[in-house]
């Protein structure tokens, strides 16, 4: 755990719960919670995804919350630290592909084929590992890129399956693109995601990014689903 403050208490100033609070407090983070610790009396933990935005303005920050409570914390310099620290936790990617049932399992048919279908997901998944600037998350996983990427996946499966024969390609990869129209739905909710992402506010870009995470997931679950039925293609 993580002691963002020194000798003096910070004052958290808000509205929880109906409740009007002007106290002092000792503010702690750990992995998953942002503690204050009240003099006796037990402690208040705010999960970090209970979070939905913050702003930081000279020496106070706001933290809005999921269930409309706004507490103000005031104090100096060290309030910078704990909002880096806040929202680099905050935006920490989770595991993207826990219950997939083909992408790195031996029930998917790894091979050539399997590690060309997944690769554009996998480039995405390494090029956010350890990135927890929520923006620039975004850019780094860009939904018409990946949707161009998966497109020419499938172009480069139906010549590996049939070379030279551009006429039975065409053929494979429309049938490919059918079995996969989930998956390009899912990549135009992920565009939306991320537009939402970017345009939005301090006060609610927390809460918008695990959105965007939230479609980022679904996308790698409707490729995982349609490679159920693509294979059997190849």
């Amino acid at each position: 755990m993580t002691n963002v403050d020194s000798p003096a208490l910070l004052r958290v100033v808000g509205l929880v719960r109906g409740r009007e609070i002007d106290r002092h407090a000792d503010v702690q983070l750990d992995d998953a919670t942002l503690v204050l610790a009240w003099e006796n009396e037990k402690a208040w933990r705010v999960p970090l995804d209970r979070i939905d935005g913050i702003s930081l303005n000279d020496a106070r920050m706001s933290i809005y919350t999921s269930v409309g409570d706004v507490l103000e914390i005031s104090g100096d310099d060290r309030l910078r630290v704990l909002a880096a620290q806040l929202v680099a936790r905050a935006c920490t990617m989770p595991e993207l592909t826990r219950g997939l049932r083909s992408l790195g399992s031996l029930r998917g048919s790894p091979g050539a084929a399997h590690d060309i279908w997944f690769g554009p997901l996998l480039s995405a998944r390494r090029a956010v590992e350890g990135v927890t600037d929520a923006l620039r998350q975004v850019t780094l996983v860009d939904a018409g890129q990946l949707g161009a990427a998966m497109t020419n996946g499938m172009a480069q499966l139906a010549v590996v399956k049939s070379p030279g024969d551009a006429a039975t390609q065409r053929a494979i990869e429309a049938v490919l693109e059918e079995e996969s129209a989930e998956l390009f739905v899912a990549l135009g909710r992920l565009a939306l995601a991320a537009d939402t992402l970017t345009g939005s506010a301090l006060d609610s870009r927390l809460a918008d990014w695990r959105r965007w995470v939230e479609a980022l997931r679904e996308v790698f679950a409707a490729a995982d689903e349609a490679w159920q039925q693509c294979s059997k293609e190849l």
